[in-house]
Formats: structure tokens, C-alpha cells, sequence
């Protein structure tokens, strides 16, 4: 499959430390028009109330600017086009049973971009998560549900300081651009409902969830 677009979207947060998102008609030079080519393909087997749901997929992406990528280190205020390329796989396993469901999904992703003007080309996309898991569970009795779910990913990837030399000509010494990564990430999440009949019209349900069940924190490195 091959897309192309015209115009972009140039993020802008140097103005009093606003956010400001704004479109920009492409040309054919410092703003290229974005091209992308694409390609999946998926296996799916179902029997006995369990799933196997697989897809692979590649995408490769011409004409993307640093403006555009959310840029917080020293490519910040960089005006350069380059590519993108991603390539990854998902992976779904679910089993249902007559009170209970329980799936588990995979995904694995490498996501990078390559810029003119950048010289450790190719490296980590801004917004590239390598690994990342869930689990699910729900169980239905009578009036109550129950659910249970896991995610977890590893952390995306950021630019760290050059350690003991932060500060260079009063600006920020950064490290190759992101060549480290936040901590992994994960979250637990519980909840329950309860359904019960006042009279033949009116229902009532009482029910509470409770997220991040373990209080775990993502820390910067």
C-alpha cells in the first residue's frame, strides 16, 4: 500500500513553554511531501472456543521532518527530513470458557528513524516501545463480574545528559540521541460488579475498580 500527504503537522513548544500544534503545506524541499509504503499479513486459527490471532506488518515512511517528532534534546529546534521504518509483529492467545475468559497479548516493535543531519543514523523513533505484554482475565457468575488485567511495556526511549559533563558552553551536553531509555512500565488494574434486580423494572448495580493495584511507579533514569 503507498500513501502520500501533502500537509503536516509542526509542533511548536518554544513559545513560553506552550505546546502549539499548526499544519504545513508540503514542498519539495525543506518540508517533502510524506510518502509511506506498507505491508501486513496475519494468521488467525480458532477451535474449541480458543484463539490464535497473529500479524506481521513493515512501514516505511519518507518525508517526515524533526518539527514533527516531538524532539526534546539537542535536534529540539533542528529543521531536517529523513525516514521512518517499522517493522513489528502481534501476537493474541485467548481461551473462553462458560464462566471465564482469559487472553494474553504480545507485541514486538523496532521503530527507527534516520534523519540527514543527524550523524548516528539510524536510531530509536521517539516513539518506539520494543516489548510490550497484556494479560486479561473476567470471570461471570450469577449477578457478579470480575476482571483482572496486566500491561507492561518497556520504556520508550529518551536522551540523557553526557554524565559528569552535563553543561558545555552553557547549553545541555546530550548523550547520542536516545540512546537510553525510561524504566519499564507496569500496571495492574482490578474490578468488580454486582448486579441486583429492586423490582421487574429496575435494576441496580454496585461495583468499584481499583487501578494500579501494586502502586508501581516508572522512574527516570
Amino acid at each position: 500500500m503507498l500513501t502520500k500527504e501533502r500537509a503536516k503537522r509542526n509542533f511548536q513548544n518554544d513559545f513560553l513553554g506552550v505546546e502549539k500544534r499548526r499544519w504545513q503545506l508540503s514542498n519539495n524541499s525543506s518540508i517533502p511531501v510524506i510518502q509511506s509504503k506498507q505491508g501486513s499479513f496475519g494468521i488467525n486459527y480458532s477451535k474449541n472456543s480458543f484463539l490464535i490471532s497473529s500479524e506481521f506488518y513493515y512501514k516505511y515512511i519518507s518525508g517526515i521532518t524533526t518539527q514533527s517528532q516531538g524532539f526534546t534534546d539537542q535536534f529540539q529546534f533542528e529543521k531536517s527530513s529523513g525516514t521512518n521504518s517499522v517493522y513489528g509483529m502481534d501476537l493474541l492467545l485467548k481461551k473462553s470458557f462458560p464462566n471465564y475468559n482469559v487472553w494474553l497479548s504480545y507485541s514486538f516493535m523496532d521503530n527507527k528513524y534516520t534523519f540527514k543531519s543527524i550523524s548516528q543514523n539510524p536510531f530509536p523513533s521517539n516513539f518506539d516501545i520494543t516489548h510490550a505484554a497484556s494479560f486479561g482475565s473476567s470471570y461471570t457468575k450469577n449477578s457478579f463480574k470480575f476482571s483482572l488485567g496486566l500491561n507492561w511495556h518497556t520504556g520508550k526511549p529518551i536522551t540523557e545528559p553526557v554524565k559528569g559533563n552535563e553543561i558545555v558552553n552553557n547549553e545541555i551536553n546530550f548523550q547520542s540521541t536516545n540512546s537510553s531509555r525510561l524504566d519499564s512500565y507496569f500496571r495492574a488494574d482490578v474490578s468488580a460488579l454486582y448486579t441486583v434486580d429492586l423490582n421487574s423494572k429496575i435494576k441496580g448495580e454496585f461495583g468499584g475498580s481499583i487501578w494500579n493495584v501494586f502502586l508501581h511507579r516508572k522512574h527516570n533514569k
